[in-house]
């Protein structure tokens, strides 16, 4: 009888003196969402990324350009739309991030100079039709990124379209 009632206070007491936790296999489910698994797939695969300022907020461009830089991919930024056109026309980019505006005629550039570029325009706060549009139009879309891991995840997703074409 002691031994069932000292059995059941140190079950009582583990259960609830124990905080809750995660079963054993959770980790294995989250391995292609973090940013340790893009920074290592940038370091292997680098690609060569065209960043228009005027498509993210004020500052955040150059922080994105670093942010790029240090995940393993070589990326650069430009202000003005005329400079990115002649900038196609002479490197060779496997993507270009732009705002939804200047996109459609980036694409026109990138069609007629260097086929294999893909144009990425970065949606924010755009009505529900424009977001569908766009999705339509171009590879992938970036829609209200928060930070710099969705703008990896999106050079993943072109690059991997690019490999599976060749």
């Amino acid at each position: 009888m002691r031994i069932l009632i000292v059995g059941l206070i140190t079950t009582l007491f583990i259960q609830f003196g124990t905080p809750y936790a995660d079963a054993c296999g959770d980790k294995t489910m989250r391995v292609k969402t973090g940013l340790r698994y893009y920074q290592t797939q940038a370091a292997k695969h680098p690609s060569k990324i065209l960043i228009y300022s005027a498509s993210l907020p004020s500052g955040k461009a150059v922080e994105l350009r670093d942010f790029l830089n240090k995940a393993g991919h070589k990326s650069r930024v430009m202000d003005d739309v005329g400079g990115i056109k002649n900038d196609i026309r002479s490197s060779h980019y496997d993507l270009v991030l732009t705002n939804l505006a200047e996109a459609a005629e980036l694409q026109k550039q990138v069609e007629s100079f260097t086929p294999n570029t893909v144009v990425v325009p970065v949606l924010f706060k755009q009505s529900k039709l424009d977001e569908k549009a766009a999705a339509k139009q171009y590879k992938v879309i970036l829609n209200n990124p928060k930070d710099g891991l969705d703008f990896l995840i999106a050079v993943s997703r072109v690059m991997n379209s690019q490999s599976k074409k060749s």
